[in-house]
């Protein structure tokens, strides 16, 4: 029956999937039930180019910051290794004393690196395990016992057993929750070189990602905004019900059980700015083959667009594009900043007749109707990206 401390000891172990930064709780904890002095992990990846990481209790850790924990770390630790690959032959979750590593007491107590620890941190006797049975990770821990014991105390690999596959889960998870912590925020730094809003929403709605414009939209709270749960949300509850309906079927369209390739949601502003732009398209792992993998994966992606906001834009390429003469490219870029035929046709010195006319050419050309789906058009054509 697992006691109450070791309830707390897991539930501390698996703080550390997340946060690698508490096995020092979880560490402290795991001494307290072993009545073991000190405590340390250590990870050691087997290809090439990849470091040993030391995850320490607190009597380790201050021990580390000092010049004599500095000196240990630097000439005396390596003395360990041979303990080390003794436990590699180990039995999985098997609690190896160090008198086993075919070395007597009197010998152990004998080496440099021994003497140093039991002067510096009362740490005399030690415990391994072997954590894991992976060809490409060793994990390890290992328990130090204070000086008065003249051997490891025999309650103590009782006291870790039922904590030992929670340390190695905890771990597994540890290290798929980094790579894809360091895959997420490359892909949202690249995101945030993107000048548009740029959000990624499930299928119930919520957002799981979002770049620094998006961010900055949602947080001016003019006219869009996050709810609590994290979903999508206006000053209009039909308005919101329109936008969910559309992540929804874009998502459904995502895993092919729809035909919606994309929505254009316009959304008005308390501050009487330009209207919000929302393109809401399918967004799916269309590369992954593991049909339980792909589960989950399917959704909408959203740009948002302030038009008043719309970055600077090179539009050579567009003109090619789409066959506009000079005049009309420089009316391009007033479209894009919402200005109205009049106002156009004042900073170009023009009637407003060939001003809208110009206009009127310019969307025939592109193939849209609106200066929305216009703005969505040259923003997908010439992305901005800084």
């Amino acid at each position: 029956m697992i006691t109450r401390d070791q309830h707390i000891a897991i539930s501390r172990i698996y703080d550390t999937a997340i946060q690698p930064g508490n096995w020092r709780r979880a560490l402290d904890s795991i001494c307290e039930i072993s009545d073991a002095r000190a405590a340390a992990l250590v990870v050691r990846g087997r290809r090439a180019g990849a470091r040993d990481l030391t995850l320490m209790s607190s009597v380790y850790l201050e021990f580390s910051r000092t010049l004599s924990g500095m000196y240990y770390g630097a000439w005396l630790s390596r003395l360990q290794n041979s303990d080390w690959d003794v436990l590699r032959s180990q039995p999985l979750h098997t609690p190896t004393p160090d008198s086993a590593t075919h070395r007597s007491n009197e010998e152990l107590d004998r080496r440099r690196d021994y003497r140093y620890l039991r002067r510096h941190t009362g740490v005399s006797r030690r415990l391994g395990v072997r954590l894991n049975a992976d060809e490409i990770w060793f994990d390890a821990m290992s328990l130090g016992f204070d000086q008065q014991y003249s051997d490891v105390p025999a309650s103590a690999p009782d006291a870790i057993s039922d904590l030992l596959p929670h340390i190695t889960k905890a771990l597994e998870i540890g290290r798929t929750f980094t790579v894809l912590k360091a895959r997420y925020n490359a892909a949202l730094s690249v995101l945030d070189k993107v000048q548009a809003g740029v959000a990624i929403a499930l299928p119930n709605g919520e957002l799981i990602a979002r770049n620094a414009e998006a961010s900055r939209i949602l947080e001016a709270r003019d006219g869009l905004h996050l709810t609590q749960s994290g979903h999508l949300a206006t000053n209009d509850d039909d308005l919101s019900a329109q936008i969910a309906a559309h992540i929804a079927e874009a998502s459904e369209t995502a895993t092919g059980r729809a035909g919606q390739h994309e929505a254009l949601v316009s959304v008005p502003r308390p501050s009487e700015q330009s209207p919000l732009l929302l393109d809401i398209a399918p967004i799916s792992d269309l590369d992954t083959s593991d049909a339980e993998l792909q589960r989950g994966l399917d959704g909408a992606l959203i740009t948002i667009v302030d038009p008043d906001r719309v970055p600077y834009l090179r539009l050579e390429r567009f003109q090619k594009l789409y066959d506009l003469t000079p005049a009309e490219t420089e009316v391009c870029s007033f479209i894009i900043q919402g200005m109205k035929p009049a106002e156009i046709a004042d900073i170009r010195n023009t009637s407003p007749t060939t001003a809208k006319n110009q206009v009127s050419s310019v969307l025939e050309k592109a193939g849209v109707s609106s200066r929305a789906e216009f703005i969505r058009l040259i923003l997908r054509v010439l992305p901005p990206v800084i």
